[in-house]
Formats: structure tokens, sequence, C-alpha cells
């Protein structure tokens, strides 16, 4: 079975080089919480690959934007959409080992 990460939310803001994605760790009927650090190059990839799997839905509606004084924060939500599935193997290229942040479900 495929180890997939079913991505909820990508959060990121103008100062960081990283995004952060929550999401479930799943690979069959187990399922566990995970937030990844991945360097912030990669969004493009990560969107476009949802944006595929969801042709009739625009993912730029699922973008949410806060604004400090020195600061833009932003944050794509997901938990309504349904396909938004990565495969881990094409993930771990993105990130090391030690970013992995495992919460017990």
């Amino acid at each position: 079975m495929n180890l997939l990460f079913d991505i909820q939310t990508i959060k990121f803001n103008s100062l960081s080089d990283w995004l952060i994605l929550n999401g479930k760790l799943t690979q069959g009927s187990l399922n566990s919480e995970l937030f990844l650090k991945v360097d912030q190059s990669f969004l493009n990839k990560i969107l476009n690959r949802i944006q595929r799997a969801n042709p009739d839905t625009s993912i730029n509606d699922y973008l949410k934007t806060t604004e400090d004084i020195h600061i833009k924060d932003y944050e794509f939500d997901f938990t309504s959409l349904m396909k938004t599935s990565v495969p881990m193997s094409e993930l771990k290229f993105l990130t090391t080992f030690n970013e992995y942040k495992f919460i017990r479900a």
C-alpha cells in the first residue's frame, strides 16, 4: 500500500523560507496527524499537484491572507477539499527526515 499525506493546510508568511504542511499520514486504515516543514520553493509543485487532482475547483479560492504591519500570513485551507493526497515518496525529497514531526493520534 502507498503511504499518502493528505494535506489539510499549507501555512507560510512573507518573512519565512518555509512552508508548514499540516495533514494526515495515511496507509491503509491507519493514519496519524503530521506537520512537515518544506522549503517554500516547492509551493507551486504542491499546489499544481492538488489543482490537477481537482480540475473543477480553483485552489486560489482556498487561500486566506492576513496582513499585519510588517508581515503577511498566508494559509491554504483544504479541509473541505476531497482530493489533497500526495504520495510521501514525492514529499520525502522536499524535506529531510529530521524535519518530520509526528503527533500521536
